[in-house]
């Protein structure tokens, strides 16, 4: 299909207008199908609505609508594209670009009310919705945008194809196809909905035409500060620095975000484990196979070019289908050399041990592996290869770094028992999927060809990890900001708990105080410290509430109550409720209240039924649920997980059948214990505290995995050397009670 040229303002350079063409070219494409799906669902909708009280959504649906529909629906794209069209090429017009931030405006200004544009409900739902579904792709967008426009990058809310300025230039291009009686609330909702659920692959692809157009090509996560570690923690008393402190973690690697961090002083022997010398690994087997029969008869050593010439022709799989394993595709290759080259023909000694060697190791890995995961079948495809590997020399079993090796343990890792279905990443698993197709097709022994299929798999797994580092990032700050209001809901606490020591308040008053007010002083000291003259002020005004409130005279502060009603409302208060409140704190207890709207026992009810400011955190209700002191082994456990650093890999035992699941720890803190776990992908799946993990330690259905065996085939190449030396011990019983 040829597409229109779209974008050929005379203002902007020839490289932006190429750009803007490609992107209109990808809405064009991307936006043809849910929008005409969503316009012939809403022409066979609407009749139904008609005199239906509860489809009309708030606007009064007759025939002529439907008319209108039925007529102009046809328009609605080609207008759609041309608002965003017109969007794009304003993209460098003076005010355009990105609104930044007064960073240095009062904060007598700030608020928690979202002060943008009026947006529906459900559409605001859907926006938020998509624009955390896309996040990464959003932000890359964003920086690209500001390529374009020569500002600095675009907040989601600013690109000109972000899901909140296609739901403008939908409702603008809905004005304009059907005028200004028609209810476009209907048409906009019905987009909407269609246009979000594909919207993913549209700025996915809008991207990919931007980085085809070399805009910021190969940027492919975000890009953060590394920081210094700091080992030094605060104490909990010192509020200001222990909020500094939130804000420091140590820097690592995106490379070694699978690798577990730290040093672990029984791993310095793992090392001679891991990589055992290939000739001990044989005479470990054959002392497994105890003593063999003397071989009758003269036998010919087949040449390696003709055992590769007949691991071409082997299939792995039976006549009916079956998949073989690898013990019977060496039955396969030893009867073939007998059928083709005589019967004395057979394989020497040691690729008959190579083999052997590696459908041990083999079996050792699919034990460790799901069954059923798409790894386990591409395993599968590898068995043959990894005969060739194993066949061309001892590199395979004694070098760790061997390409092939590392191949078959990043399949592995990505099937692993330890690991479940949402840890799996689509564009690494599409990566494997390739790297195992190459090395079947066009893998014959040649080991440059293999290092090349290695390295492109070496650069997919980097990007893998900066994916899951990228995606635990806005995890460990969402967890910082938590702790931050946490430590400003104390300091709140701490500050009316020392006001109110000794007073003696009416239950109705002091419910107020803890409640509305406290989550007006959470609010300003999550943002000043305890020395910042607003949170001293802010002080002074709880002294004179209390003062006021308390007085046994008829009083009323006016400039009391104005301060009370605006903080609210900055905090989050309906302005009838904190009017409410500001009218019962600012005055005496004989003082009554003119005029109000609510009785004090209703206006008890409403607030204390309000969500509190920072205090839904599932960590704080887990530390109030705690039980009694740890016992000697909990608290030793408690501290070593304190000195645990960033990112380290825990093991999680989840039945009694012994299932483990690795889950890493990314952040913690040690103010209130709150501990932030994630998984492989970096999502968080758990909202922990460390004295609940202590006890889980504790009992063994914790642990910290253990460096050396952080790598499926390393622990799988231990367990079969450990396999071969029982049986060697075994078969040697019977001899030793002989002598």
């Amino acid at each position: 299909m040829e597409h229109p040229r779209y974008g050929q303002p005379n203002a902007l350079p020839p490289r932006v207008q190429n750009a803007i063409s490609k992107v209109m070219t990808a809405c064009a494409d991307g936006l043809a199908h849910p929008v005409r799906q969503a316009l012939a669902g809403l022409r066979e909708e609407m009749p139904l609505m008609i005199g239906n009280p509860m489809a009309m959504k708030r606007e009064i649906i007759v025939f002529a609508h439907c008319k209108q529909l039925s007529i102009h629906c046809g328009e609605v794209l080609p207008t759609l594209l041309e608002c965003i069209e017109h969007e794009l090429i304003a993209i460098r017009d003076h005010g355009h670009g990105p609104q930044q931030a007064d960073l240095w405006s009062s904060s007598e200004s700030w608020t928690l009310a979202d002060a943008g544009d009026d947006v529906a409900p459900p559409q605001a739902e859907g926006i938020g919705q998509v624009t955390n579904q896309c996040k990464l792709p959003l932000y890359l967008l964003g920086q690209r945008f500001g390529v374009l426009a020569g500002t600095p990058a675009f907040d989601a809310d600013r690109i000109p194809v972000g899901p909140r300025r296609l739901i403008r230039a939908l409702e603008e291009a809905s004005r304009r196809v059907f005028g200004d009686d028609f209810p476009h609330m209907l048409v906009t909702d019905a987009v909407a909905c269609a246009l979000f659920h594909d919207y993913p692959a549209l700025v996915n692809r809008i991207n990919k035409e931007l980085e085809g157009a070399s805009i910021l090509p190969g940027l492919t996560f975000i890009p953060s500060l590394k920081r210094a570690a700091t080992l030094e923690r605060p104490a909990i008393a010192d509020m200001p620095a222990a909020v500094a402190m939130l804000a420091t973690t140590p820097a690592q690697d995106a490379a070694g975000w699978f690798e577990q961090p730290g040093h672990d002083p029984r791993d310095r022997f793992a090392d001679a484990r891991s990589a055992p010398d290939f000739a001990h690994a044989r005479s470990l087997l054959a002392r497994a196979k105890g003593p063999m029969p003397r071989p009758s008869g003269a036998h010919v050593q087949l040449p390696p070019h003709i055992v590769s010439e007949m691991l071409d022709s082997l299939s792995a799989h039976d006549a009916n289908g079956r998949p073989l394993g690898i013990r019977h595709l060496h039955d396969e290759l030893k009867a073939r050399a007998k059928s083709m080259h005589g019967g004395n023909a057979q394989l020497s000694q040691q690729q008959s041990d190579s083999i052997e060697l590696l459908g041990m190791l083999y079996d050792a890995v699919s034990h460790d592996m799901r069954a059923q995961s798409g790894a386990a079948e591409l395993l599968r495809r590898l068995q043959i290869p990894l005969l060739r590997m194993a066949l061309s020399g001892e590199e395979f079993f004694e070098q760790p770094t061997h390409p092939g090796r590392q191949i078959m343990s990043r399949v592995a890792e990505s099937g692993a028992i330890i690991a479940d279905e949402a840890d799996a990443d689509p564009q690494f698993d599409a990566a494997l999927a390739h790297a195992v197709g190459r090395v079947e097709q066009e893998y014959r022994g040649d080991g440059a060809i293999l290092e090349n299929i290695h390295q492109e798999l070496t650069d997919a797994h980097q990007a893998h990890a900066q994916r899951s580092e990228a995606v635990e990032r806005h995890q460990v700050e969402a967890s910082r900001g938590q702790e931050c209001i946490t430590i400003a809901r104390d300091a709140a606490q701490a500050l009316l708990d020392g006001k109110l020591a000794g007073m003696t308040l009416r239950p109705q008053i002091e419910l107020l105080i803890r409640t509305a007010w406290k989550d007006a002083l959470t609010f300003i000291r999550l943002r000043h410290d305890d020395h910042s003259a607003l949170w001293q002020r802010h002080e002074r005004l709880t002294g004179r509430m209390l003062q006021v409130v308390s007085a046994t005279d008829a009083i009323e502060d006016i400039d009391l109550r104005d301060s009370i009603f605006e903080i609210l409302k900055r905090t989050g208060y309906h302005s009838d409720e904190a009017n409410e409140v500001a009218e019962t704190l600012s005055r005496s207890a004989s003082l009554p209240r003119p005029g109000a709207r609510m009785s004090m026992t209703e206006l008890v009810t409403v607030i204390r039924a309000r969500p509190r400011f920072g205090g839904s955190s599932k960590t704080l209700q887990l530390a109030e649920d705690m039980p009694e002191p740890r016992n000697a082994r909990e608290e030793e456990c408690y501290r070593q997980l304190r000195t645990l650093p960033f990112g380290c890999w825990l093991d999680f035992v989840i039945n009694q059948q012994g299932e483990v699941r690795r889950r890493r720890l990314s952040w913690y803190s040690r103010i209130t214990g709150n501990a932030l776990l994630v998984n492989r992908r970096g999502a968080r799946v758990a909202e922990m505290q460390l004295d609940q993990l202590a006890r889980l330690m504790a009992t063994g259905q914790v642990r910290v995995a253990r460096k050396h065996e952080m790598g499926l085939l390393d622990r799988a190449w231990t367990s079969t050397l450990g396999t071969l030396e029982s049986l060697g011990k075994l078969f040697a019983r019977p001899t030793a009670v002989a002598s």
